[in-house]
């Protein structure tokens, strides 16, 4: 058709696709074709180029790098990724010179069954473009935080057919990707092409009004700038008026430009103390005007006028502070944000692409940093030393010792999350490993180690954790590619059923020996797999990516409560088939008092909470002075008889009880009971076990 009959929005954006993609686009494949048939393709790649480049806001060359058109393309035009590849897009395009363009019913269907074929691995059939990137499309369907995205990318009206609407609304159901990892589906139509195009055309420098009140330190060479702070207010209101176009673009391939929850949490709580943590960030611009508001003296209120301002660093910072004063309007005004102003001036080339790449890849402080000046993890350290003649890792960047000399603070914080009755944590931490050292109520730490469990206990969970991951990777080695999936994925779940399915007396007699510990896990881990299999299957069908499963809180709950409901109702036999009640190597407290006959029967026993048990449960204890009351029997196994239910318990499981019969969602994974019961003026249990066994230490029951 002639350019002139075209009309003008079509024209306009068929000229901008031209000029803007023809030099990026592949059309080798094509070479063959006549001229218009390789100017209709080139122009429905190109728009398939756009959409990815307007979703995703890469460079034009990066959008045609995803293109896929072509035989074998599965209905697939483009195919794009998110830095870290967790966000995958899937785009079909479809151009027409009139503007006419829609998604037929049949083109949805071929979208919906390329992806069920990606969903499914099978590969055979695509074009290379598209099995080039098979890793990389593995990853992002493999990834705990996957996110699909289908866009129909139309040179005509936006709006598509009730029945191609239903067609795609089920694609989440269908593929199980409802909840946690939704399928979204994206409809992009020609003014929002031509939208696109304009603002792009004509693109102004972004003129910026910075209020600088709370001082300011100017630094004159080798570049002039500024380090001062801004009000959250101030900083959301430059993203709300310009958006993306605030960030440079040389800052995107470092900076996802999402808010962080840790941050985000943090200012909505706590504003004014967010300076404090925020790394802030870097503005640069061609130049700057400084108009004093009041006295003209160092310091005192000033107003930067920033003329092609640019975020070069922070753009995690500013998503973060512009989505809390959205929802949250009151920060705006408390909380400040560190700014450093820099005027490029006769700054080398290479000069801002340098200060991007360093400034993103140094961040804020590492969390870990924090959670290594708890006392928890130095008394640990020395616990593990002392008792177990063991490493303990808990800095950042120490080398991690070898398997059978220690452990990691990091594995420890896994094992105990896989331990603790409530499976949600292991769904928050495939979901998000970082959730393992988040605060409360968000984080998982205080629930981990509140309960300050002891180097033993930590240990045997350790052990146990590994026998499970390496019992799952035989497994996987010689299954098929769902088995892998399951192995990957599903590990902690599976781990948290292995710990639910066994008592802490039968694993600390287990891990007296590791050869039984090894047999028995092995076996319980396949048995217990082979369960969540088939209960996934069963409940959720066969087409669903398994990372979406085990980060979904509510879909683990199902699960292990099926899987539970499935195991087999008998006492945890060894493979030997023995009880494996014999005598530990190694005494704990309660053995230690048992064989020394130290307390009597019938001595009455008290529950001493910590500071934190006391917060949590203490007003539901005083309801019934008897919820603190037990009697001490020598029982090597089960000494103490609780006040309320008259039932046998060990001193741990007494305390676990004592927590869940009170409700306490919260509460931690593993607790030290012998240092929570007290003999009335004489000591806790622990106290009195060491004082009988001062060269060994004491342990735990």
């Amino acid at each position: 058709m002639n350019d002139s009959a075209l009309p003008n929005t079509i024209r306009f954006v068929r000229n901008y696709l031209t000029h803007t993609y023809r030099p990026w686009i592949d059309l080798a494949d094509i070479a063959q074709r006549s001229l218009h048939e390789q100017e209709m393709i080139l122009l429905s790649r190109a728009l398939a180029a756009q959409a990815v480049s307007m979703l995703t806001s890469c460079s034009p060359e990066e959008a045609a790098a995803s293109v896929v058109d072509g035989p074998g393309d599965s209905g697939v035009d483009a195919i794009a990724f998110s830095k870290g590849d967790s966000d995958i897009w899937l785009v079909q395009a479809k151009w027409s010179d009139r503007g006419r363009a829609r998604l037929a019913e049949r083109d949805a269907a071929v979208l919906v069954t390329g992806l069920q074929r990606l969903a499914d691995q099978r590969y055979e059939g695509f074009n290379s473009r598209i099995r080039a990137s098979i890793n990389r499309i593995n990853e992002a369907l493999s990834s705990p935080r996957c996110r699909v995205h289908l866009v129909a990318a139309l040179a005509g009206d936006a709006r598509v057919t009730p029945q191609v609407e239903h067609q795609l609304s089920l694609v989440g159901e269908g593929f199980g990707f409802a909840g946690r990892v939704p399928v979204n589906v994206h409809t992009l139509g020609l003014a929002d092409f031509y939208s696109a195009a304009r603002a792009d055309a004509g693109r102004t420098a972004v003129s910026l009004s910075a209020t600088l009140t709370d001082g300011w330190h100017r630094v004159d060479a080798p570049y002039p700038a500024y380090s001062t702070s801004v009000s959250a207010d101030e900083l959301a209101s430059w993203y709300n008026t310009y958006g993306d176009r605030l960030l440079d673009p040389v800052l995107r391939p470092y900076s996802t430009g999402r808010p962080d929850p840790v941050a985000l949490s943090r200012l909505v709580t706590a504003p004014e103390e967010f300076w404090y943590f925020s790394s802030g960030i870097t503005v640069i611009c061609d130049h700057f005007e400084a108009h004093f508001l009041a006295r003209r003296a160092p310091g005192q209120p000033l107003l930067l006028q920033l003329h092609n301002a640019r975020v070069v660093n922070g753009a995690t910072v500013v998503a973060t502070v512009a989505q809390a004063v959205d929802q949250h309007p009151a920060t705006g005004h408390l909380a400040l944000v560190p700014v450093r102003v820099i005027c490029l001036g006769d700054a080398p080339t290479d000069f801002v692409s340098a200060l991007a790449q360093a400034s993103e890849t140094t961040g804020p402080a590492d969390p870990l940093d924090f959670i290594a000046l708890d006392p928890i993890q130095l008394a640990l350290r020395d616990e593990f030393a002392d008792e177990l003649h063991k490493e303990y890792v808990y800095k950042r960047g120490t080398v991690a010792p070898a398997p059978d000399a220690g452990c990691t603070m990091q594995e420890a914080a896994v094992a105990l999350a896989c331990a603790h009755p409530d499976v949600s944590l292991t769904a928050k931490v495939s979901a998000d490993p970082a959730n393992l050292w988040r605060p409360a109520p968000e984080g998982s730490y205080a629930r981990l180690f509140g309960g300050r469990p002891g180097a033993h206990q930590i240990w045997q969970c350790v052990l146990l954790l590994r026998q499970v991951r390496t019992a799952l990777a035989y497994a996987a080695a010689e299954g098929p590619p769902r088995g892998r999936d399951l192995a990957k994925h599903g590990d902690l779940l599976i781990a948290h059923l292995v710990f639910r399915s066994i008592d802490p007396d039968t694993l600390e007699e287990l891990c007296e020996s590791a050869d039984r510990l090894e047999d028995w896990a092995a076996q319980r881990t396949w048995e217990i797999a082979d369960l969540v299999a088939s209960a996934v299957e069963r409940l959720y069908g066969q087409h669903l990516f398994l990372a979406s499963v085990f980060t979904d809180e509510r879909k683990c709950h199902v699960l292990a409560d099926d899987v539970t409901r499935s195991l087999t109702a008998r006492p945890t036999l060894f493979p030997d088939g023995s009880s494996g009640a014999r005598r530990r190597r190694r005494p704990n407290s309660v053995v230690t008092l048992v064989d020394h006959g130290r307390i009597p029967d019938g001595t009455r026993v008290m529950y001493r909470p910590s500071s934190v048990e006391e917060r949590a449960i203490g007003e539901w204890l005083s309801e019934d002075p008897r919820r603190y009351l037990a009697t001490w029997t020598n029982d090597p196994r089960r000494p103490l008889i609780w006040e309320i239910d008259q039932q046998a318990y060990s001193p741990s499981a007494l305390v676990h009880h004592i927590w869940n019969e009170a409700a306490w969602h919260e509460a931690p994974s593993v607790v030290q009971g012998p240092r929570c019961w007290v003999v009335p003026g004489e000591g806790t249990l622990a106290d009195l076990a060491k004082a009988l066994m001062p060269a060994t230490g004491n342990g735990g029951a």
